[in-house]
């Protein structure tokens, strides 16, 4: 007879087996290593146990953001151990028809996004692949250079810089002296580092700054000893474009993301 599943919280398993599961892809499990080493008080993990096997778990940060993982067939139960009903949910694609047994989407999470999902395609960087292309005055930002974010590229992106000077690192790229563009690294372990928050003005974009930027951020992700990876929308080819010159390769892991209401 099949053994069957239990859905239990981490806090009342052996974390020693779960531990192992998410360490043997720690590029797909970024957010979860990241959070439970940084932000325990703000992180619930359910986990799917076969006997003491792990087969899955369920994420959630911060009360908003549910990630999905491990065996699609579990999907249901491990989402039934949320209670919200409004959450951003980041799900395997091939998790997506068992999530829409119990959420529906309602909205995108990336403008370019084609309906109601964004599709994300995880890339990484092996350092034989990497082209760097700085054509344009880059720096590693600090706390001085956030009211100069804020004023050219956003409060959004003053709180993503902060954030990554506090526990990462980021760098900007400068047109006429001023930040033109930034990148960022917030999320990071021993041998990973996760670019997000690639942006440029929208008046200056055209002009390879986003190139420099990344160049800049990868150079300094690898002189760290990390491998830096990123996650890009499949309708966004001006960032895939750009990924992808640098050197940035695709995993084959493919993301569902969409913010979601309970049925």
């Amino acid at each position: 007879m099949r053994e069957s599943i239990q859905v239990i919280p981490l806090e009342d398993t052996d974390e020693q087996p779960f531990m192992k599961y998410i360490n043997e892809d720690r590029i797909r499990h970024i957010f979860t290593l990241c959070d439970l080493r940084n932000a325990r008080e703000k992180t619930r993990v359910w986990v799917a146990l076969r006997g003491i096997e792990v087969v899955g778990y369920v994420f959630e940060y911060d009360r908003r953001i549910v990630h999905t993982h491990g065996n699609p067939n579990i999907v249901p139960e491990l989402l039934n151990k949320i209670e919200l009903d409004e959450p951003v949910l980041v799900v395997p694609q091939d998790h997506l028809k068992a999530v829409n047994k119990v959420f529906e989407p309602t909205e995108y999470l990336d403008p370019m996004s084609r309906g109601k999902v964004t599709t994300f395609l995880v890339m990484k960087m092996d350092l034989a692949a990497f082209k760097p292309a700085i054509r344009h005055s880059v720096k590693k930002l600090g706390a001085e250079d956030l009211d100069e974010v804020e004023k050219n590229l956003g409060q959004d992106l003053r709180s993503m810089v902060q954030n990554a000077v506090n526990a990462g690192f980021a760098y900007g790229g400068y047109a006429g002296g001023q930040v033109a563009s930034c990148a960022t690294v917030a999320e990071h372990i021993d041998d990973v580092a996760l670019i997000r928050g690639v942006f440029t003005a929208p008046q200056m974009r055209h002009q390879g700054l986003s190139t420099s930027v990344c160049s800049a951020l990868v150079e300094e992700s690898f002189r760290l000893g990390k491998t830096p990876t990123l996650w890009v929308s499949k309708d966004n080819p001006a960032a895939l474009r750009v990924y992808r010159i640098l050197g940035f390769k695709e995993t084959g892991t493919v993301l569902k993301c969409f913010k979601a209401k309970r049925l």
